[in-house]
């Protein structure tokens, strides 16, 4: 079977209306389940099951919902990568420790210890690196003599 330029033309004209038809359904399901979303975290909201006062909790719901309006919200990136990028802006002096943090220690010279709870207001993990300098000498002066009695 030939097909000529003509017959070409069409079947992508075809398969181009077909892809526009399809989007505004696709926009559509994507809204409600936006506004489902929205609903859900207004619910947990009210219902107190975040960590959050109700207050704070609608403000974040809210800016979620904007932002999947603008179809600008990323939950794609992992937690851990967001934590080494945050890693990535502190002093240079303090990104071992940063990362000890959030991976473990590096070195055998560091402990990290964590704490706490989300629920509970926060996980607070700390890094301790020991580290060893040069001895310091101390010379105390000697007693003064005693005297002895007469």
């Amino acid at each position: 079977m030939k097909l000529n330029l003509a017959s070409l033309a069409g079947l992508i004209v075809v398969g181009a209306a077909a892809t526009y038809a399809a989007s505004p359904a696709h926009a559509a399901d994507a809204a409600a389940a936006a506004k489902s979303t929205y609903a859900k975290e207004r619910a947990d909201c009210d219902a107190g099951r975040t960590a959050e006062d109700r207050a704070t909790c609608l403000k974040e719901a809210g800016a979620a919902q904007q932002e999947r309006k603008r179809n600008t919200l990323d939950n794609a990136g992992s937690a851990r990568q967001n934590a080494i990028e945050r890693c990535n802006l502190v002093a240079a002096k303090d990104k071992a420790d940063c990362l000890a943090r959030i991976e473990g220690p590096s070195q055998a010279n560091q402990t990290t210890t964590t704490s706490g709870s989300v629920a509970g207001g926060g996980v607070v993990r700390e890094t301790k690196t020991t580290t060893t300098g040069q001895p310091t000498v101390v010379i105390l002066p000697a007693p003064p003599a005693a005297s002895t009695p007469r």
